[in-house]
Parts: C-alpha cells; sequence; structure tokens
C-alpha cells in the first residue's frame, strides 16, 4: 500500500468542560508576555514556559524542546499565540494519538499527508521490522507513524532495560532505575516517588529491579491518569457494598485487583508500594495514593501554571436580579431543610426549656430531676403530643429563621473569600457565622418567646388543678396580641448574646470538620458526612451558648407567683448566680446539645442535599469531585505531551535538524539515558 492509499484525515480536537477551559485560560493570562492592539499573547518562549512540565527542568536540553510545538499550536503564522489558540492546543493533547500527532506535525510543518520517512525510522530504530519497512521509502503517512510510534514504544522500553543489564540476567541494578524510568514518565529528582524507587529492588538482595516490576513501574508513571480513574472506581465499589466511614480511608490490594481493570496486579503492587512508602504493601490509605497523584502532577504540570487546587471555581458574574433571585433560591431551600431539622428534635427542645424554666430557689419547684424525669413526666402528664406543645408557631417561625441564618452565612462567606486563592481566612469564617447569627434574631426572638410560654404553659395548668380561678389555654395568637410588637422582643441582647457566638463557632467549626476530619475536596461527602459534620459542630456551639439562653428564657418566661422577676441582661445574670450559683447557667445545657447537635445536623445536611439535587439554573459549580477529574485530565494531557517531546528529543539527539534530516552517521544512535 502506498503512502497515498493509506492516508487518514487527522483528528479535530474535542471540546473541552468549561472548568478546564477556565484552568487554562488562567494558565494563559499568568504566562502571556506580550501585547497587540490591545490583546494578550504569547511568544514561543512564553509558549514553553507555560507548557512544559516542571520535571523538564532536570531533563537534558531543559524544556526548551516544548516550544517546537510552537508552530503547531500557532494556526495563523503569526509568530504570536493567542488565548483561543493556546486553548485548542491543550484540546488537542486530548484526542486519541495526540502522542503522535504533535510530533508528525511539527516534522511535516502542516503537510497532513506525509512526513520524511527517515525521520520515522530513527524514531522505531529499535524495532528492526519497522526500520526494514522504511528504509526503501521516501514518505510516511501519519496512520503509519502513528502506528509505528505505538508499536516502538514497547520496543524502547525493552531496549532501554536491556541496555541497563549488559550481564543479560533479566534485572538491573537499583541505582540505574531513576535514571532509566526517567526516559519514559517525568520524575521530579527530590520528589515522592524518586524518594521511594529503591523499595523496588526486590531482586539480589534488595540491590536490582526485576523486568516485569520495571514494565509495571513504567506502565504506571507513564499515564498517572489511570491511578486515579482506578481510585474512583474502587471507593465507588466499596460505597455500594459496604459503608465508607469518614475519617482515614483504608484500600486494599485485593479491593484494587477486583474492582478495576485498569492495573494489573503487579502496577497495583507498585502503586501501594509507592504510596504506603514500604515494600509489598497489603494496604494503604486514600491519602497515600493522592500523595503518588500528587507528586506526577507536580512533575508533570508546567512550573509557571498555578497550582491546580488553589485555582478557584469559576463563578459567573450575576446581574442585581439574578442574584436577588439566587438569595431567594438559598432562602426556600433553607427555610425547607429548617423546618425538617426544627420538627426533628422539637421534643428534646421543650424538655431544654421546661429544665431551664425550673427555679432550684423557689420551695416546691423542684418537678423535674433531670431531663430523662422531665421527658417522662411531660408524656406522663400530657401526653405524645405534649412533646410537640408550641411546634405550630415553631415552624412557622422556624423557616424564615434558618432560612436567614444560611442565606447570610452562604452570602458573607462568599464575599468574603480571597478571588485570587479561592480561600477564606479563618476570622472571615467567625465574621460570616457571626453576621448570620445577628441577622436571623429579627425572626429567633418573637419565635422564642411564644414558643417557650406556650412549651411551659403545660406546667401552669398542672399546678392550677383546683385552683379556685380556672387558668384557660391560650393559643399563639393569644400570647402575640399579650405581647404586642415591643414584647416579641423581650429579652432580644440575651438572644443577640446567644445566637452570635453560637453562630460564630457553629459555621466556623462545621466548615473545618468537613475540611479536615472528612476531608472535603479529596472526595464527595455523603449524606453521613454532611450529618455527623452538622451534629459535631453543633455540640462546642450549643453548650458555650448555654448561659446566654438560660438568661434568655428566664426574661421570655412570665414569672409565677414567688418568682424572681428580671429587669434585664445584667440583672438577671446577677439574680441567678446569686440565688442559684454559676452551674445554673448551664441548665438545660446537655438538653441544648442534644437538641442543636442533631437539628443542625439535620439541617445543615438537607441544606446541602437539595443545593446538590436543585441547583440553582445556569449556576451549577465545580465539586470537590470535579477538581478531581480535573486533575486527572490534566495528567492524562501532560502525560501526552511528555511523551510527544520525548519523540523530538530522539530526533534531536540524533541530530535531526527541524527543517531538514541530517544525521552525522548511519550508525545505529543509543538511546539517550
Amino acid at each position: 500500500m502506498t503512502p497515498q492509499e493509506s492516508t487518514a484525515p487527522l483528528p479535530a480536537p474535542p471540546a473541552l468542560p468549561a472548568g478546564d477551559i477556565a484552568r487554562y485560560s488562567e494558565i494563559f493570562d499568568t504566562c502571556a508576555d506580550t501585547a497587540l492592539e490591545g490583546a494578550r499573547y504569547m511568544t514561543p518562549v512564553a509558549f514553553a514556559r507555560a507548557i512544559a512540565p516542571a520535571s523538564s527542568e532536570h531533563a537534558p536540553g531543559g524544556p526548551s524542546l516544548y516550544a517546537k510545538f510552537f508552530a503547531v499550536a500557532d494556526c495563523e503564522a503569526r509568530g504570536v499565540l493567542s488565548k483561543a489558540e493556546f486553548i485548542r492546543f491543550q484540546a488537542m493533547l486530548r484526542q486519541n494519538g495526540a502522542a503522535a500527532l504533535l510530533p508528525f506535525q511539527v516534522i511535516s510543518h502542516g503537510h497532513v499527508d506525509s512526513v520524511d520517512a527517515r525521520a520515522l525510522a530513527t524514531l522505531v530504530k529499535p524495532d528492526g521490522a519497522a526500520t526494514n519497512y522504511l528504509k526503501d521509502r521516501p514518505q510516511a503517512t501519519y496512520a503509519e507513524f502513528a502506528q509505528l510510534m505505538d508499536t516502538s514504544h514497547a520496543d524502547r522500553i525493552r531496549h532501554a532495560f536491556s541496555g541497563a543489564d549488559p550481564q543479560g540476567s533479566g534485572c538491573m541494578p537499583a541505582t540505574s532505575l531513576h535514571a532509566v524510568v526517567s526516559e519514559f514518565a517525568p520524575l521530579d529528582p527530590s520528589g515522592l516517588i524518586s524518594q521511594r524507587l529503591p523499595l523496588l529492588a526486590r531482586s539480589e538482595g534488595g540491590a536490582a529491579v526485576g523486568y516485569p516490576l520495571f514494565l509495571a513501574l513504567v506502565s504506571l508513571l507513564s499515564d498517572p491518569s489511570k491511578i486515579r480513574r482506578a481510585t474512583e472506581e474502587v471507593l465507588q465499589n466499596q460505597r455500594l457494598k459496604t459503608a465508607v466511614q469518614p475519617g482515614a480511608v483504608e484500600l486494599s490490594q485485593a479491593a484494587f485487583t477486583a474492582a478495576s481493570s485498569l492495573l494489573s496486579p503487579l502496577e497495583v503492587d507498585v502503586l501501594f508500594t509507592l504510596a504506603a512508602g514500604h515494600d509489598s504493601a497489603p494496604v494503604t490509605t486514600l491519602a497515600g495514593i493522592n500523595a503518588v497523584l500528587d507528586a506526577c502532577h507536580k512533575s508533570l504540570s508546567p512550573a509557571a501554571a498555578p497550582v491546580l487546587h488553589d485555582v478557584p471555581t469559576s463563578k459567573p458574574d450575576r446581574s442585581v436580579l439574578r442574584e436577588t433571585a439566587f438569595q431567594a433560591y438559598n432562602f426556600a431551600i433553607g427555610a425547607v431543610a429548617g423546618g425538617i431539622g426544627a420538627a426533628f428534635v422539637y421534643p428534646i427542645d421543650l424538655v431544654k426549656t421546661r429544665m431551664q424554666n425550673q427555679r432550684s430557689a423557689v420551695v416546691g419547684e423542684m418537678l423535674y430531676k433531670n431531663s430523662i424525669d422531665c421527658f417522662r413526666k411531660v408524656v406522663r402528664n400530657e401526653g405524645i403530643l405534649g412533646l410537640y406543645r408550641g411546634l405550630g408557631p415553631q415552624l412557622v417561625g422556624v423557616a424564615p429563621e434558618k432560612a436567614i441564618k444560611l442565606t447570610v452565612n452562604d452570602f458573607m462567606r462568599s464575599r468574603l473569600t480571597s478571588k485570587d486563592t479561592g480561600k477564606i481566612a479563618f476570622v472571615s469564617e467567625v465574621i460570616a457565622g457571626g453576621t448570620a447569627g445577628a441577622c436571623q434574631v429579627i425572626f429567633t426572638n418573637p419565635l422564642e418567646i411564644v414558643k417557650i410560654r406556650l412549651q411551659v404553659q403545660g406546667e401552669i395548668l398542672k399546678e392550677a388543678v383546683g385552683a379556685t380561678t380556672p387558668i384557660v389555654r391560650r393559643s399563639a395568637v393569644t400570647i402575640v396580641k399579650e405581647l404586642g410588637l415591643l414584647g416579641l422582643y423581650k429579652g432580644a441582647s440575651a438572644c443577640l448574646l446567644r445566637d452570635i457566638p453560637f453562630s460564630a463557632i457553629y459555621f466556623s467549626c462545621y466548615s473545618h470538620i468537613k475540611k479536615d476530619l472528612f476531608h472535603e475536596g479529596e472526595r464527595r461527602l455523603g449524606m453521613l458526612d454532611l450529618l455527623l459534620a452538622g451534629a459535631l459542630a453543633g455540640m462546642p456551639a450549643a453548650y458555650l451558648a448555654t448561659p446566654a439562653d438560660v438568661i434568655k428564657t428566664r426574661l421570655q418566661v412570665v414569672a409565677k407567683s414567688g418568682e424572681t422577676v428580671y429587669t434585664g441582661l445584667l440583672d438577671a445574670a446577677r439574680k441567678i448566680y446569686k440565688e442559684e450559683g454559676f452551674k445554673a447557667f448551664f441548665k438545660g445545657g446537655p438538653a441544648r446539645v442534644l437538641r442543636s447537635s442533631p437539628q443542625f445536623g439535620t439541617t445543615l445536611m438537607f441544606y446541602e442535599l437539595i443545593h446538590r439535587m436543585v441547583p440553582f439554573p445556569g449556576d451549577e459549580h465545580g465539586s470537590p469531585a470535579d477538581r478531581l477529574r480535573q486533575q486527572s485530565r490534566e495528567l492524562s494531557s501532560q502525560a501526552t505531551l511528555f511523551h510527544a517531546e520525548h519523540a523530538l528529543r530522539i530526533l534531536h539527539n540524533a541530530n535531526y535538524k527541524f527543517g531538514s534530516f541530517a544525521p552525522q552517521s548511519t550508525k545505529p544512535q543509543p538511546i539517550p539515558q
């Protein structure tokens, strides 16, 4: 078959995800070094800096050969590269066969039909059959070029190993491993993988590496993206069969071999050795595998590119109308989630209120020994429905209360997050939470005072049995009419004193528990993760805010005959301490923790889940899992670029002049080490 008969059209670049386009746009903006007519462009030097892996600094010739790909990217042959052309070049790296397509286009100078057969013969020199096929042909088509390049890769790996094993023992010295592997996979000499390579020396008393293990290592590191894909398959498989507990995720070699066909058993063995830091590790952690991937990503990523996980997910600018709609969307989700959480824990809240209103200084006032005793007596005296006394106004009020708290916290966090790094300082997290707590008091105080008076009404009715003047049960509407507008905000200062620190502590803890304990960013958090994160964050927040809650309760409850009357915040604090001691400030503290912890755990869990299930139209953002997939795509693209540059390096070392082929000698050239 002649070259003309085997000519095949070159593939077109695929479309890129929006997040990847934003990523490459940022790299372009970072590296662009010239401006023309108000637009920024890249010169060949800036282009090489933007694409050359960090590991190329340690390779012979450095990153200079990467500039040869500039001619491929420069579609209009202007000598400078636009952002659109740079992104198109990155898209080329995603298409099948890109490792052959790029060097082909470099040495064919844009002629898509053929390339000098002598150049291809240099690239496939270890393959005798390929060399014989090409020796009498002046030209080779792209299809031939791509096929022979792919086939010769394994021959070059075998040839490189044989060069390091002159005795023909089937093993190579461990001291040569780094130099040989670096020809086929990028390695940072001071990186984690390079440091752990000696662990693979299992032959000849730990001084040599066998051929099968060498092949597994090269295959594993040649395309690190398959490590990420295999890991995702294993994690998905474990989630389907067993509950993955939060915290450190342990993975076994057996699980990898059973769940994924992307890695061979020996490749899994090599991966676990590198991840665990000791030979033949049967298990390792997800953090260990991520460390290997991060090392690969660091070696492959351009040194001039921003770190991937420091790049904030781009968010579209919203108009005033769209921003208003977005906040209304958050408010509605917060209302639904808050109602679910409030109904879930309302019986605990009723017990907490009854305990806090109990006056130990008044004779005969000790109705309940503890929270459990209170729960039992409410059920015995008032029935199961007594545990839900006042739930109606609670649900009516809790919707705007929780909605405004969650909406304001999200709004403040988005405004206080750094646009450059995508991170928020701890102080800013505290400010965001505190602001949310202050805003919610507008709804909280009227709700609390009506709810509390309904909750203690059962006690008053029980005490009034046999009294000459019967006491009629009052409804929420009656209580609101009696209090009036100003009365609904009685105890608001104590409410502020409680809700501001509570929210500041709660939202800060919630964010850090998700990130530091449950590793948000490394994986997508499930329902149990979100529930536990919200519940754990609620514990310190609820208990530390109990003194202010006790004072608020005393100010808002109608004092019965013989009970102390409080005139204000400081007066209540002083009298409670004088009459009941310091411990009185933490009355109902355990019940408050038992209520707030599951309530906020449930509320935040539903708040985040509803956001996932019903995203704001046109404003879907990348999740941590999306970021990991983006890293996987980058690993694949940069590995492709590395292998394409490797082909050019072979030509360069064989004295190929990019424009004419002029080898100094017809003798076989050694594989560059």
